[in-house]
């Protein structure tokens, strides 16, 4: 939409989903661009002839959606099949040693069978079809000017709606872990500061807008992609500067301006209101570093990293669940004084009537016990959370490890069965997540060497729920 159909109500609003702060390079091009006097009659095309001063990506080939990377909008060949790209049916075909057999079970909603739009994608997502969403957004984005071929050229420039467009194409490469093609696709987008990547570039374009046409959630994305190709310390440079800037921008909003500085807040409601936006933004970036030391075993930066993001909800009365996480990292080597003080401040303030304060209390308890070596009693109080809550996977996962440690291995089995299986039709679909569905997996390999026809009747039954919750990986089958 052109900037003119915005009230100033919503421009305000979009100012505060959009801020960022440019480098000191752009932060100057820019400031040179407004202060043009030419500016009032320029249109964007004026400004600069070559087309290299622009932000110009465009898809790249490799992608594995439902069309077996055909790019989602080309034509099938006589002996293609639009699922071939399905890792549950290409499971499937490969166990049965026939494709017609794979057909009958995996039901597979694709891109052709929504309508080819963001409305689509929609249903795709709420369907979990994330490889047939990926095609998608490779029509759609073909159609904005972004197809194969044409980075660098000047039909490919980024709009609101097209960076939208490769927010959901990152998201969903991460998903289906095609992370080279995602590296190579996020490439043209350079760091993403870009003067062009600015509305203030475009003041005819987009009148009276301030900020990044890049959502913040896709420099989230660029910021954790080395992390997904095992470059941690890259991850974590980029993810800090993220970081750095957020804080910047929060600290602008305490002192009464706007994100960038610039301006008083028009109100306090504008204040209050962008100070929780940002706060919850600043624990999203914490939350991927604290995800990369957790896998590194660096507790000391996990727990200082923790104790960050209980410092920035804490403002919003949203950090009891951190308390939480810090308990288990605790838990992890052993310390669980420390341990049972954060589960206690977890609890704090909430209703202990409430079936979930309890259900909190049981859990915390039993995690204890299991770091004191009590087994036995540490599953008894998860068989009475998953009583309450048939469907609580944390609560499953644990009592299977209790029951294994007891030496109850069919016990351990039967309890993530029945995550898989539900017996309650009113349920639609088995609770499904990849802790559980691997540990299901390891499980039948401990039981017997004929694992393999247990794991492949969990295929079958994963394969007959629709989308792709769980990765077909975790199965190890194959």
């Amino acid at each position: 939409l052109n900037g003119t159909s915005w009230s100033e109500e919503e421009l305000w609003r979009l100012r505060q989903r959009d801020a960022w702060l440019p480098s000191e390079a752009t932060r100057r091009a820019l400031l040179l661009l407004t202060s043009s006097s030419s500016t009032a009659s320029r249109t964007p095309d004026e400004t600069v002839s070559d087309s290299s001063a622009f932000t110009l990506p465009g898809l790249m080939a490799g992608e594995i959606g439902q069309g077996s990377g055909l790019g989602g909008g080309a034509s099938l060949g006589a002996t293609e099949h639009l699922g071939t790209g399905d890792p549950y049916r290409s499971l499937l075909a490969s166990c049965y040693s026939s494709e017609a057999k794979a057909d009958s079970v995996r039901r597979i909603v694709t891109a052709d069978d929504v309508p080819q739009d963001v409305s689509g994608l929609r249903q795709l997502l709420a369907g979990n079809w994330y490889r047939s969403a990926l095609d998608l957004t490779h029509r759609l984005l073909t159609s904005c000017g972004h197809g194969l071929g044409k980075t660098g050229q000047p039909s490919a420039r980024i709009t609101p709606y097209s960076a939208q467009l490769w927010l959901l194409r990152f998201g969903l490469l991460k998903q289906t872990k095609q992370y080279e093609l995602m590296e190579r696709e996020f490439a043209a987008f350079s760091n993403l500061d870009s003067p062009d990547l600015y509305f203030e570039y475009f003041p005819t374009l987009y009148p009276n807008r301030k900020g990044s046409i890049i959502p913040f959630s896709l420099r989230l994305l660029y910021a954790e992609l080395p992390r997904l190709l095992d470059r941690k310390s890259e991850a974590l440079d980029r993810l800090y500067y993220l970081s750095a800037v957020v804080c910047r921008l929060i600290s602008n909003l305490e002192n009464g301006y706007t994100e960038d500085g610039t301006v008083a807040c028009p109100s306090d409601e504008y204040k209050e209101s962008s100070l929780r936006l940002w706060r919850r933004r600043e624990c999203r970036i914490l939350a991927c570093c604290l995800s990369i030391y957790l896998s590194d075993h660096e507790y000391p930066s996990a727990i200082d990293t923790a104790e960050l993001m209980i410092e920035q909800l804490r403002n919003l009365n949203e950090h009891q669940p951190v308390y939480a996480l810090l308990g288990r990292i605790y838990l992890r080597f052993g310390d669980l004084e420390s341990a049972q003080r954060c589960f206690s401040m977890a609890l704090d303030g909430l209703d202990p009537n409430e079936d979930y304060t309890r259900s909190q209390k049981r859990t915390f308890e039993a995690q204890i016990l299991i770091g004191q070596g009590k087994f036995d009693e540490a599953k008894k109080l998860f068989r009475g959370v998953l009583e309450n809550s048939p469907s609580n996977v944390t609560a499953a996962n644990n009592l299977a490890v209790c029951s294994l440690y007891l030496g109850q291995l069919e016990e351990a089995i039967s309890v993530l069965e029945a995550l898989t299986t539900p017996a309650d039709p009113v349920c639609g679909r088995p609770i499904l997540h990849d802790v559980i569905v691997a540990n299901l997996a390891v499980l039948y390999e401990v039981e017997s060497d004929g694992s393999a026809a247990r794991k492949l009747r969990l295929l079958e039954r994963l394969a007959a729920a629709p989308g792709e919750t769980v990765s077909v990986s975790a199965i190890k089958l194959g």
